[in-house]
């Protein structure tokens, strides 16, 4: 039996307790009042968009935690924990992590890396490795684009991308000899895989993790540009 993504599994089972809750209201086994329950409390479902993002894509981990932290700090403001306009004294921390968050996460546009890390917030980036023992890569493009290059790197075994993409698209050029997987969890958005599998049952595998909140991933072939001839 193929396993399910965990991310499909988690959100699964939260519409299923929100259904069962509604049953029992509506059998009269308990007493709810949906209406105030869900103006209080909806700020959890942000908060559980962004834990099971996590537990998706724990690599690219920058993205869910911001998506936490937001609903967390929605569902403090619904409970009157905090003042209603506590975003004017926060959103300089949002734009100093936001700013952290560029310096720790950005990677390297080129080079061997065995494992490539990219951040992309409002602009693009092109990271490319020709690594021959490549492991994986951790990428989160927020209302930006990330075009990532493998097709000059190769795998032992088997590696692993994770990727985090909201409002933004994430491009992944892959060798034709590698196997391609990709699972994840989608709102909004979504992924396509235009690769062909190689007729090698053990060929090399490429495990590809997708977040995409109203966003965008493509993993596809490419030619891999012909080396220029030496001049004489």
């Amino acid at each position: 039996m193929q396993r399910r993504p965990t991310g499909q599994v988690l959100l699964g089972v939260l519409v299923v307790a929100v259904g069962v809750a509604l049953l029992l209201d509506r059998t009269g086994v308990v007493d709810l009042d949906p209406g105030a329950l869900a103006s209080t409390w909806w700020p959890l479902v942000v908060i559980a968009l962004g834990v099971v993002s996590a537990l998706v894509v724990p690599r690219a981990w920058f993205g869910p935690a911001v998506v936490t932290a937001v609903g967390a700090i929605l569902l403090l403001e619904r409970l009157d924990v905090v003042e209603p306009g506590v975003w004017s004294a926060l959103w300089p921390l949002a734009v100093v992590a936001v700013g952290l968050g560029i310096l720790l996460r950005a990677g390297s546009a080129g080079g061997d890396a065995d494992h490539v890390t990219s951040f992309a917030f409002w602009w693009g980036a092109e990271p490319r490795t020709r690594s021959q023992r490549f492991t994986g890569a951790s990428l989160t493009a927020i209302m930006g684009g990330i075009s990532l290059d493998l097709r000059e790197a190769d795998v032992v075994g088997t590696a692993r991308i994770d990727v985090f993409v909201f409002w933004g698209g994430v491009d992944i050029r892959v060798p034709r000899t590698w196997r391609v997987r990709t699972s994840g969890l989608p709102l909004l958005g979504g992924w396509e895989d235009k690769t062909v599998p190689p007729p090698e049952p053990d060929a090399p595998l490429l495990d590809v993790r997708i977040v995409s909140l109203m966003g965008g991933a493509e993993v596809r072939h490419g030619k891999v540009k012909a080396a220029a001839e030496p001049v004489v």
